[in-house]
């Protein structure tokens, strides 16, 4: 059991390292919350735009943390609560599922 858990982390880490750059609409924030055992993460999203912005982004931005579900359980073991990420997220069965996810 202890030679396994080195192997998840390699793989998993592999796995935000093969991402590569962040892809066009991918959003930015910081990881506040990971729940395994309910298999979501929540994140406070950057701000995005200029200061002083009225965007609908913006807003929803300034406020609390938004939850969402991994679509690889695996990379629960690569992160931790404060981790700056950029991460990409699509509608799936009716959840919001994060399906590209890189460490800053």
């Amino acid at each position: 059991m202890k030679t396994l858990r080195p192997i998840i982390l390699g793989a998993a880490a592999g796995i935000l390292f093969a991402l590569g750059a962040r892809a066009d609409g991918a959003r930015l924030g910081t990881i506040t919350r990971l729940d395994e055992a309910k298999g979501t993460i929540a994140i406070l999203e950057t701000q995005t735009g200029t200061t002083g912005s009225s965007t609908a982004a913006g807003a929803a931005s300034a406020g609390a943390a938004q939850e969402f579900r991994l679509q690889d359980g695996l990379m629960y073991n690569a992160l931790k609560e404060g981790d700056r990420i950029s991460f990409t997220v699509v509608e799936k069965d009716g959840a919001r599922t994060i399906t590209r996810l890189e460490k800053q």
